[in-house]
């Protein structure tokens, strides 16, 4: 008998779609990764406040992990992890917390007066560095889950509304982002010039 999962997973179809979104930005994320303008702490607690809402307990345990190692306590992890409110959090963060969250919610269709109070918030470039923690965090997350998925089902405990070769595409599929994160990291690095972005101090 399929048992229920209470976690979010992807077909191929929808996956391509978060795939296609993710490569048009990926320009960004690389500049977030090798010249950020947000600090390691900022960027952790983005990804956990989407890995909790799309219940990625493998993002969750290695974004915890990193969380910890930039200098965040144990206690604001868990308050991060749990997602009941973000009282405790940091105020600079708070508006960037919250958006990730409703892009979880919205399955990657946030209201466009949210993605507009993102950026009259934080500005163009940190706002690049948020979404390219969000776009690379709710991909991984839907992979994450789907191949959890799968993995029941070698267990003998198949999800509801899934089926073997649909696990399988989207487990595989997910890895063709990984030559274009190379290379473009790779390029970045030899030939890139790095711009002069705002000076973090978060």
């Amino acid at each position: 008998m399929a048992r229920k999962f209470d976690k979010r997973i992807v077909n191929l179809k929808t996956q391509n779609e978060h795939i296609q979104l993710f490569i048009k930005h990926s320009n960004a994320f690389v500049e977030a990764q090798l010249n950020p303008v947000i600090s390691k702490s900022f960027s952790e607690s983005v990804s956990l406040a989407i890995s909790q809402v799309n219940g990625c307990k493998l993002c969750s345990y290695t974004h915890a992990k990193n969380a910890l190692k930039s200098g965040m306590s144990q206690e604001e992890v868990d308050f991060l992890m749990t997602g009941e409110g973000f009282d405790n959090a940091p105020k600079e963060q708070l508006e960037a917390l919250l958006f990730a969250q409703h892009y979880a919610d919205t399955k990657g269709n946030p209201d466009p007066a949210t993605k507009q109070k993102l950026t009259d918030t934080y500005g163009e470039e940190k706002t690049k560095d948020i979404m390219a923690s969000i776009l690379m965090m709710n991909l991984t997350n839907l992979h994450g889950n789907t191949a959890e998925a799968l993995g029941l089902r070698f267990k003998g405990k198949a999800v509801e509304y899934s089926n073997f070769w649909q696990e399988i595409a989207v487990t595989i599929n997910f890895f063709k982002v990984m030559p274009v994160i190379l290379y473009k990291m790779l390029k970045y690095k030899l030939i890139g010039t790095k711009r002069d972005r705002l000076v973090s101090v978060n």
